[in-house]
């Protein structure tokens, strides 16, 4: 039994949208991934190959406070979110009443306080929306290229806060995320009915990008009318269409319920211009006898129209055309007269189609009505009176609105899965068994078992309607909660039914083999049993047999003819000649003739009367009866050896077809025991490349391919890091990422690299090379960070994957070609992550940084010492009025600018006279360079700001020289476009960029794209922009004079002298409406707030200071706020400190860098992100201490991994990586279990974790072509042979 319920309805939409207004305005994008990237599959497609398409995951985090949480939190926190599936229930009475009403408790432990930080937004276009906790991140999904309009959400969305969710129309499954605000501002529209639709609009709604084009079909006189239907195969005359298509505005009238009323003669600025409407006129608007005289139309337009139909059945020769049949040939359905009453509420004149089939049979139910109660024209009378229409309208005004109520307007109740109990057979009860062994060795938080093994579910629900009460069902903290749990076990409970249908498939495979090797024995030994009867016969009425052979014999050598013959038989039949009774059939043209034999062996002699069976037995004519009898004999003794050796065959086939079906069995066993029910291990951003941990501790990763090589060049090579590759074909880009340091003065420090991890990288890199199937012993190289360039020279070019290196190349020692396959645990508390600390130390990098801290405190001392006896400078006018002086961070572009004006140019002559095109060239280096120029050139550089402004220089300012090749081609492209003004310039450019305009003076993200429009498009759009694209000033005078007030003065623009001017533009028409859903209280303390902020400090973005402040408000109320005021002294002055702001921009970082997303806005800490303290989370020799949430495999030097506690040798050979990588997790698993001494349970724990891991990580973390070296390596390899000599 599948899910009655798969896609959200109008009340779920409004139910969610609640929910991400309470829980996530305010955070800012991280990142947009496809579906199919973290293990999610489509709920429409089934979970196939194409399964994730129109899914995406949107990552979200609140920057302000605490983004940054460790990986241990997120991790640890991740399974235990998903663990609602353990039911509890309590004891005595209230257990027996939840028994009765069939209600299950879901109880769910509470998240941290870092873990509320962030979210995963799950999106499937024309299905659902929620937040979820169900995804992976595996290292071979990530790998793989964004979608098209994934990369088209992250180009325009990314580092934007989720201002608003807002459901638009009544009711409708049309929803509007608000991205960003001012002209930032995006829109992304998400479509939940018919194919749906995600698309990606401007703050003017205009389409960026979206999944599907189509069109809607509608007169040119019905815009914005209901007259309107997205376009099928085939238009009908004198239709126009509305499109949607890049470039359009979103035609919000046609997607929604959502219509304009336009005023006579509206203007611009009128206030008589198009308003939003919603129709609330209806059933909800008439009293009892008005909705009986509309049922009773609407029931007789339905007669009507089916006596129309069931005429054109009843009489198709009257019809023209052939109109009585549909196409295909097929007959119309007699249309039936009756109309269910939830089926007439549904009908759109109804005013109560909005709430959906659900919310009208729970408001007809509590009328006390039955929804499936057939009315028609002729019974409406007495079926459902005028009277018991008053309760049927009360309950659905009331009701209905009750609970649309509850869920739009606080936390909505909860959530509900309802759901069946499966029944139970003895193979669940076993498996269950042995999932409970199993589970009992993994950690708490991981689990490979389903917790709805057992149910199948149904629906879910965010409120518990009258139709829903007497049922089964889950009850969870959130609906947000429920609506996860029911879509990640429903991917799951197709996965076993796919399962389940292989098993079945399986078994009747085995059952139809059997049986026919059966039937074959059977049909043997038939055979037998007929000749060896056959034979006897001819043996005992050998006389009779021959004398009858003679006559037929006799008969044919005279020359008779058959027919003859065949007269001459049945004559003498009829004459009652013993011969001829014994010839049944001449079959001449074989040579044979069919005698029916008495069988006196099988004739019950106690009744003499009776005669003997008699037995039809073919024999040769041109044969004697003994003859006759000895070939068949012959048949019968062949026939009993072809038995024997058919049930020889038998046997064997048997045994395989049993091995093949336990094989089939296994994996369906494996698929349901390995369904994606739980969230699995986060992957770390470096685990889509070949990577590892040198034994000090430093990350290496190299790239698989070209495009990874791009990709670590442009994203992952950071200033300090190291460049490794090898003079050999195929040697992959090596980046040796550097540790980083904080000093006191809260600048991150690059400290330098040691000697053994280069070592240990240059080993990684040249046994990821041909060199190791050719077995060649050779060198690598490493470089510096800014030595590599994709520059290349003059008359050349670099493809994908390919680099230029300027300078000189460090060579390492020579690397012998071993390597190993290990297995790294990750660590889930920070006991065990102290355990481990000192697993990996870099001694090197210790001296060091004692070093470096001493030279701090030498020049701090010093400094102290200069201030000291330096006198204090008066302060200047400008700093006594509070305007801030430049920091040495923000002045920092001088100091650059200085070093390169007193830059030695012989070397860059000398660099350009280098022969070699790996010419060296000086750059700057983000790393301190000692001062060793003379005192005399060196300029004083001040950082204060100067109360006079520099003197001018008539010098006229030297032009940047172009290179030779850009010289030529300024030259060609100034004569050829010649005779081309300004104007025809632009015109060619957009007609080059498809219609983009330029990109020059927009403020906002991405171009803006304006395609060509109909007259009704047109229309279409402008009605769109009226009713979604408000006038900030319309709605701030809806608000309270007095906080109108005040915010009139943030915005107020002094024109000219004497003249004021009030931008209410600079405000959004959104985060008014937003202010204006507050307590006046809230309002006016929100509106001061921004006042002071406004006083104090400059804002760029009015409506997103607004927007956060009226967050703030909401999360800690108007007396945290007033507090605030009071310990600032009134002024409004107060802000974040530096390190509170350098906090705020690195747990931001952090959270960015997880997808390997590195922003460097300029400064020295391009790099402040650390990978220290994430790799100390890993290690390779747990304990039974340790708390484990999972096992990741890694492929390093073997010299690397001399401490792990499972690992294998890796050498050159001819063993491919798949057999590889299986043999070595037998070995793994193998070095324990051969010993007769009993196991630990850690080691059975860290067994189970590696079970778990996917065959795929283990194949892309292995190199190819080896052989294994290991202790029990030749006993496992001898194991897989023996095994495959069996299945042969």
């Amino acid at each position: 039994m599948s899910a009655k319920k798969s896609r959200f309805d109008g009340l779920d939409v409004a139910a969610m949208t609640s929910h991400l207004k309470r829980t996530m305005l305010g955070f800012k994008l991280a990142n947009v991934y496809d579906g199919n990237a973290l293990g999610v599959s489509g709920t429409a497609s089934g979970g196939g190959s194409d399964g994730a398409k129109g899914v995406y995951m949107f990552k979200l985090a609140d920057a302000s406070g605490g983004g940054g949480i460790s990986s241990s939190a997120a991790n640890a926190a991740a399974p235990t979110n998903s663990s609602a599936g353990v039911e509890e229930e309590g004891g005595g009475d209230t257990a027996a009443v939840k028994e009765a009403t069939g209600e299950e408790e879901v109880t769910q432990e509470t998240t941290t306080g870092q873990d509320q930080k962030r979210a995963m937004l799950l999106i499937e276009s024309g299905v659902r929306f929620h937040p979820t906790t169900h995804h992976s991140q595996s290292s071979s999904g990530s790998s793989s290229m964004p979608s098209p309009f994934a990369m088209k959400l992250r180009k325009h969305l990314r580092n934007l806060r989720l201002e608003n969710v807002s459901q638009l129309g009544n009711l409708d499954r049309v929803v509007d995320f608000r991205f960003g605000s001012g002209s930032y501002a995006h829109h992304l529209i998400l479509e939940l009915y018919s194919q749906g639709n995600l698309i990606l609009c401007d703050g003017e709604y205009r389409i960026l990008g979206l999944l599907r084009t189509h069109e809607y079909e509608v007169k040119s006189d019905d815009v914005g009318e209901e007259k309107k239907d997205e376009k099928k195969d085939g238009g009908g005359g004198g239709m126009e269409e509305v499109k949607v298509r890049v470039g359009n505005i979103y035609p919000v009238t046609f997607a929604t319920t959502l219509t304009a009323v336009v005023g006579s003669g509206s203007t611009g600025d009128d206030d008589s211009g198009e308003e939003a409407v919603t129709k609330v006129d209806g059933l909800l608007a008439m009293d009892a006898a008005a909705a009986y005289e509309w049922a009773k139309a609407e029931l007789l337009s339905v007669q009507k129209k089916a006596l129309a139909v069931n005429s054109e059945i009843q009489n198709p020769n009257d019809d023209k055309g052939g109109k009585g049949k549909k196409k295909g040939g097929k007959k119309k359905k007699a249309m039936d007269e009756s109309v269910v009453l939830k089926a007439l509420l549904l009908k759109p004149n109804s005013g109560v189609y909005h709430y959906g089939p659900s919310l009208i049979e729970h408001c007809v139910w509590t009328a006390g009505i039955d929804p499936v109660l057939k009315l028609s024209h002729d019974n409406i009378e007495y079926t459902l009176p005028e009277a018991s229409w008053n309760d049927l309208i009360t309950s659905l005004r009331e009701e209905g609105s009750k609970v649309i109520e509850n869920l739009t307007t606080g936390d909505g109740g909860g959530g509900y899965i309802l759901y069946k109990t499966k029944a139970a057979t003895n193979d669940d009860t076993a498996k269950a068994a042995n999932d409970k062994i199993t589970n009992s060795l993994l950690p708490s938080m991981i689990t490979n078992q389903n917790p709805h093994s057992d149910k199948t579910l149904l629906e879910f629900q965010p409120h518990l309607l009258h139709q829903h009460k007497h049922q089964q069902y889950l009850k969870y903290a959130t609906f947000a909660i429920a609506t996860d749990e029911f879509f990640s076990h429903l991917s799951s409970q197709r996965v076993a039914a796919r399962a389940d249908a292989a098993e079945a498939a399986a078994h009747v495979r085995l059952a139809k083999i059997q049986a026919d090797q059966q039937n074959r024995v059977v049909g043997l030994v038939k055979e037998q049993e007929r000749w060896r009867d056959a034979a006897r016969l001819v043996e005992s009425h050998s006389e009779d047999v021959d004398r009858a052979l003679g006559v037929i014999n006799g008969a044919l050598e005279t020359g008779m003819d058959w027919e003859a013959l065949e007269q001459l038989v049945s004559v003498e039949r009829g004459n009652e000649n013993p011969i001829a009774l014994l010839i049944h059939k001449l079959v001449l043209d074989k040579d044979q003739v069919i005698l029916g034999l008495p069988d006196l062996d099988n004739w019950d002699d106690s009744d003499p009367d009776a005669p003997p069976p008699i037995q039809n037995v073919t024999v040769f004519i041109k044969e004697s009866a003994h003859g006759n009898a000895r070939n068949m004999f012959a048949a019968y003794r062949a026939s009993k050896e072809k038995e024997e050796k058919t049930m020889e065959a038998s046997t064997m086939a048997l045994k395989a077809a049993e091995a093949k079906a336990k094989l089939q069995l296994a994996e369906a066993q494996k698929k349901k025991q390995r369904v994606q029910v739980l969230p699995q291990r986060k992957a770390y951003w470096f685990e889509k490349f070949a990577w590892f941990i040198t034994s000090d501790n430093y990350l290496v990763v190299a790239g698989k391919d070209a495009q990874q090589n791009e990709q670590l060049v442009k994203r992952y090579l950071r200033p300090g890091d190291a460049y490794l590759h090898a003079e050999v074909h195929g040697a992959a880009t090596c980046i040796l990422r550097a540790k980083r340091r904080r000093r006191k003065d809260g600048k991150t420090q690059v400290m330098p690299l040691s000697d053994q991890a280069l070592r240990d990288a240059g080993t990684f890199t040249i046994c990821r090379s041909a060199a190791w199937s050719s077995k060649m012993v050779t060198s690598a190289y490493w470089v510096e960070s800014h030595q590599v360039s994709k520059t290349a020279p003059t008359g050349e070019y670099l493809t994908v994957g390919s680099f230029m290196i300027r300078g000189r190349k460090n060579f390492l020692p020579a690397s012998s070609l071993e390597m190993g396959l290990g297995v790294l645990f990750r660590l889930g508390d920070e006991p065990s992550v102290a355990r481990h600390a000192n697993e990996r130390r870099d001694f090197a990098l210790l001296e060091q940084e004692q070093i470096l801290a001493q030279k701090e405190e030498e020049e701090k001392e010093k400094e102290e010492l200069v201030v000291s006896s330096s006198p204090k400078a008066e302060p200047s006018s400008e700093s006594e009025t509070g305007i801030e002086k430049l920091s040495i961070d923000e002045d920092i572009g001088v100091e650059k600018q200085m070093e390169e004006e007193i830059a030695n140019p012989a070397a860059e002559n000398e660099a350009e006279q280098m022969p070699s095109p790996e010419v060296y060239e000086l750059e700057q280096s983000e790393t301190p360079k000692p001062a060793s120029l003379p005192t005399t050139d060196v300029k004083h550089v001040s950082f204060e700001r100067n109360d006079r402004p520099p003197p001018k220089t008539n010098a006229p300012k030297k032009e940047k020289e172009l290179s030779r090749g850009k010289r030529s081609k300024n030259k060609r492209s100034k004569k050829k476009y010649a005779e081309q003004d300004d104007e025809d310039r632009e015109l060619a450019m957009m007609a080059l960029q498809g219609g983009e305009s330029s990109k020059k003076g927009r403020k906002g993200k991405g171009s803006k794209i304006v395609a060509t429009e109909s007259e009704t498009q047109q229309k279409a759009g402008e009605q769109a922009v009226a009713l979604l694209v408000k006038d900030s000033k319309k709605v701030a005078v809806t608000l309270d004079e007095n906080v109108q007030q005040v915010l009139a003065k943030c915005v107020t623009v002094k024109v000219t002298e004497g003249s004021e001017d009030v931008r209410w533009s600079k405000f959004d028409a959104e985060v008014l409406e937003q202010l204006g859903e507050n307590t006046l209280e809230e309002q006016l303390a929100a509106a001061n707030r921004l006042l002071d902020l406004s006083n104090g400090t400059r804002i760029d973005n009015f409506s997103a200071s607004l927007a956060g402040i009226i967050r703030t408000i909401k999360k800690h109320g108007v007396i945290l706020q007033d507090r605030n005021d009071s310990a600032q002294g009134g002024d409004g002055k107060q802000r974040k400190s530096k390190a509170e702001k350098q906090a705020e921009k690195e747990a931001w970082q952090e959270i960015l860098a997880e997808d390997g997303i590195v922003e460097n806005d300029g400064d020295d800490e391009g790099g402040a992100v650390d990978d220290t303290a994430e790799l100390g989370k890993l290690t390779g020799k747990p304990t039974a201490q340790d708390v484990i949430l999972g096992a990741i495999p890694v492929c390093a030097p073997y010299a690397v991994l001399s401490q792990y506690k499972y690992r294998v040798k890796l050498t050159p050979g001819s063993v491919k990586r798949g057999k590889a990588s299986k043999q070595s997790v037998a070995i793994f698993l193998h070095n324990e279990n051969g010993k007769k001494k009993q196991v630990d349970e850690g080691t059975k724990r860290d067994q189970a974790l590696i079970k778990l891991v996917n065959e795929n990580e283990w194949v892309q973390a292995i190199i190819g072509d080896v052989r294994i070296t290991s202790a029990g390596a030749s006993k496992v390899t001898k194991k897989q042979k023996g095994k495959g000599k069996f299945k042969k």
